[in-house]
């Protein structure tokens, strides 16, 4: 099991969750790519928040690029790779074969 930091944004009375990941992310064929995104809702889903859709961002130079829902690529792109790091607040438990999630506040766990 490993864990992921996520930010919770909320737009238009919605919310998403943002995952910062790493700019080699950039250079996964488009099939991992997907595949981390779908690994990454399932553990969302399991963790309670199975309506929330998942968002994963990566910074290349100084571009932002994402891999979302369509309908919230423009909210995305006018965030800045600061405001999403500073909004860092959970940790998101992700698992493959674990039936249950969950999600720890930031800072609860020294050895996270």
């Amino acid at each position: 099991m490993y864990k992921t930091r996520i930010a919770i944004f909320s737009h238009q009375g919605r919310k998403i969750i943002v995952v910062p990941l790493d700019c080699s992310f950039e250079a996964r064929p488009p099939w991992q790519r997907n595949d981390a995104l779908k690994r990454i809702q399932k553990s969302a889903t399991k963790s309670g928040l199975a309506n929330t859709p998942v968002a994963v961002v990566w910074k290349v130079g100084g571009k932002l690029h994402c891999l979302a829902p369509d309908e919230w690529h423009e909210f995305l792109l006018s965030l800045t790779w600061n405001v999403i790091i500073e909004n860092l607040s959970l940790a998101l438990a992700c698992h493959e074969e674990s039936k249950t999630g969950h999600i720890d506040r930031e800072g609860s766990h020294p050895d996270d």
